[in-house]
């Protein structure tokens, strides 16, 4: 096990699978301790036992990041454990697919938002004056790349992940000077079961042939931003074309997006490799029973905001 975040304290919201899960297990390899918090407390103590396993510490907390009293809770019992944060991580969150013009998408905002912006905001706000106090720390918040660029039938997610990038930005600058570091991180597509349950047929067009990112190498990546204080990490490096596009405009970026929907383009771009996000997910819950069968601790996959 690397040693290289020794003893350092990492809270981790939506821990119990997927991206959280391997956020935690990524900086559990590096010596860290760890603090997961999420709803699912027979998920949370699977993953506590994997860092177990690892030979790291673990405090798994259940919580609610849309109440205040159970994020207030949980920050208590993390310095009560260990008395500092030193690493917090805002990954808790959920995601809606559909039109604009559809009669659930008010609500489907609604709820976007009071879990994956306003959750990240009480945990935030909780954390932040421990950072102050001790004049160190990091915070990283999980976004998207479509936190930069909207994709149709993903309004409402975009709508939210904006809202992450935006409040990424101006938390950096306020705590410029005072020893805390900000990140956000933008993965495209991700094996997650984020979009489990969405019919193939209603996914945008350039996601039905994306083969996903893998959540390990998002969690590998999260430790690494940490490290080196990355303001900004946006995975995989092809998506930065994307952003770039549509930060020179709004017409290149359509165009751009479009172009990724053509599966010989995407090819050529390396992001599509064969592997589609549901056969992923379909491999991965196969492995997860093969596993649960002979007797062996199950791989899960979640919902994060990747």
């Amino acid at each position: 096990m690397s040693t290289r975040m020794n003893n350092k304290v990492v809270l981790v919201t939506g821990a119990s699978r997927g991206i959280g899960r391997d956020v935690a297990l990524a900086f559990a390899s590096h010596g860290a301790k760890l603090v997961l918090a999420a709803r699912s407390t027979q998920r949370l103590a699977q993953v506590e036992k994997e860092i177990h396993d690892r030979g790291a510490e673990a405090l798994s907390v259940p919580t609610d990041v849309t109440s205040q009293a159970s994020v207030q809770a949980m920050v208590d019992a993390a310095m009560h454990r260990f008395g500092r944060i030193d690493v917090l991580v805002n990954n808790a969150g959920v995601a809606k697919v559909g039109v604009i013009e559809s009669a659930t998408f008010h609500d489907d905002v609604s709820h976007t938002l009071e879990a994956s912006v306003f959750g990240m905001i009480r945990v935030t706000q909780q954390v932040l004056p421990i950072l102050r106090r001790q004049g160190s720390g990091s915070i990283v918040n999980m976004s998207s790349v479509m936190g930069r660029k909207a994709f149709a039938r993903f309004g409402s997610y975009a709508i939210v992940m904006h809202a992450v990038s935006a409040f990424s930005d101006a938390l950096r600058q306020e705590v410029a000077g005072s020893g805390i570091r900000v990140s956000v991180i933008h993965p495209a597509l991700t094996a997650t079961d984020l979009l489990r349950d969405v019919d193939e047929a209603q996914m945008p067009l350039a996601f039905r042939h994306m083969t996903p990112l893998r959540s390990e190498d998002v969690g590998r990546a999260v430790v690494t931003a940490v490290r080196r204080g990355t303001p900004r990490v946006v995975m995989p490096r092809v998506a930065n074309m994307l952003l770039l596009g549509e930060a020179l405009s709004p017409r290149i970026g359509d165009l751009i997006a479009h172009a990724l929907s053509l599966r010989p383009v995407a090819r050529l771009l390396g992001i599509s490799r064969g592997t589609t996000y549901h056969q992923a997910i379909a491999r991965r819950q196969d492995d997860a029973q093969i596993h649960s069968i002979s007797g062996e601790s199950t791989s899960q996959v979640t919902v994060g905001t990747g």
